[in-house]
């Protein structure tokens, strides 16, 4: 292709050339179709343009928000041609370079290798991509350029950011989720006993007590309890009304950084937890434990997008019957625009689930933002904090979370 240089010559030969024609001035003429062939013979040397190879390495392919990811471009010249080029790797809109910058120029040699680095940071959660790479190659005169696109695209998650929380962080009359892992008592092979039953075909005479025997005049059996760890389930809510506030001051954004902050403590105290974010429909991480199923949660919180309005009434009826019994629940919700939350969480009580709701505040958004009135927000608080009262009066646990808190300061209020 040409560039601007070559166009300015080419056209300065032209000119020359004619006007030393009309003016019969040789000199001119000379100037002009010297010139004219130098750009001639220039646009057939490109083949000695230089042939560039790029790689990129980066330092991981996850970070958190507000974490920072270093790139390293490394560019070599496979060829014995010459020149410039030029490099620009694409990045996402939310991006911010802090350090160095995505955009080189360069003079190649023949078969020399360089490099060029930057770092990044993204302040939010999500899935992105790095490239594809724009290239500019140019011939030693800067005369004409060969443009093209490498697709060498580098994909990553950024997850949601986890805070520290405090040893004891929920307390109700169902297990607490305390430091270790949550003893769940359940009747199987054990060693501590739990009671009395009539003997029944298939028994072990080992578990027969005998002076149960004795005295009752029929076979009676011990039952024992075995300790198990607790299955945790985390509920999110994604709903579109989850998106008032804007960038990482939303409910959704907060809510996630709760849920990843909940789960990285209970699998470090070796629990089993599961996690479902509903929105227009329910997506699942089923119960497992350990380093990698954290990948697994953190992945689907940077997935979660607010969309569809799914009332919690009907997540909770299709969930709860595949939910383990006794299970403790842990919604994140703002609890805004659904009328069916009192008739959920009496049917989530009603079957023996516990659940505690993290409630961030979607109100204080709309403050900041300045969208609503005064006095229509005073009355907007008002009702929120009356629905919060009725629901603790029931024996619930809500945790009020205000704009700029962090998640330990909710805590305090359960």
């Amino acid at each position: 292709m040409w560039s601007k240089k070559a166009a300015a010559v080419a056209g300065g030969a032209i000119f020359l050339t004619l006007a030393g024609l009309i003016r019969l001035n040789y000199l001119f003429i000379s100037a002009g179709l010297v010139m004219l062939t130098f750009v001639v013979i220039s646009s057939f040397l490109d083949v000695w343009m230089p042939n560039v190879k790029i790689r990129r390495e980066t330092t991981s392919d996850n970070i958190f928000e507000d974490g920072t990811m270093s790139v390293k471009f490394i560019i070599k010249n496979t060829g014995l041609g010459i020149g410039f080029v030029e490099i620009y790797d694409s990045l996402p809109p939310q991006a911010r370079i802090i350090k160095g910058s995505n955009y080189t120029l360069l003079y190649m040699k023949p078969w020399q290798e360089v490099s060029f680095e930057y770092s990044l940071k993204l302040p939010l959660r999500g899935h992105y991509h790095l490239g594809p790479v724009k290239m500019r190659v140019k011939d030693a005169f800067d005369l004409f350029y060969n443009e093209r696109i490498e697709e060498s695209i580098h994909s990553f998650s950024v997850f949601p950011q986890i805070e520290v929380l405090e040893e004891q962080v929920i307390t109700s009359r169902a297990p607490k989720l305390l430091s270790g892992a949550m003893p769940l008592n359940v009747i199987g092979t054990g060693t501590e006993f739990y009671s009395l039953r009539e003997f029944v075909p298939g028994d072990s005479l080992r578990s027969v007590n005998w002076k149960a025997l004795a005295k009752k005049g029929k076979m009676m059996v011990n039952e024992t309890v075995r300790e198990d760890v607790m299955d945790v389930i985390l509920l999110v809510d994604a709903r579109e009304v989850s998106a008032v506030g804007g960038g990482r001051d939303t409910p959704l954004e907060m809510s996630c950084r709760a849920a990843a902050t909940y789960a990285k403590q209970l699998l470090d105290e070796r629990n089993n937890v599961a996690l479902m974010v509903y929105g227009d429909t329910i997506d699942r991480v089923d119960l497992d434990r350990g380093e990698h199923h954290l990948f697994k949660i953190l992945t689907a919180l940077s997935s979660a997008k607010p969309q569809g309005n799914l009332k919690l009434e009907i997540v909770m009826k299709d969930l709860l019957p595949h939910l383990p019994s006794g299970s403790p629940i842990i919604l994140f919700s703002s609890l805004d625009d659904d009328h069916t939350i009192a008739e959920a969480f009496t049917s989530t009580i009603s079957r023996g689930f516990t659940i505690t709701t993290i409630s961030p505040s979607s109100l204080d958004f709309e403050e900041r933002m300045k969208r609503i009135p005064m006095e229509p927000l005073l009355i907007a608080k008002i009702e929120r904090d009356n629905m919060i009262s009725e629901l603790r009066s029931f024996g619930l646990q809500v945790g009020d979370w205000k704009y700029g808190d962090n998640v330990n300061t909710a805590l305090q209020e359960i």
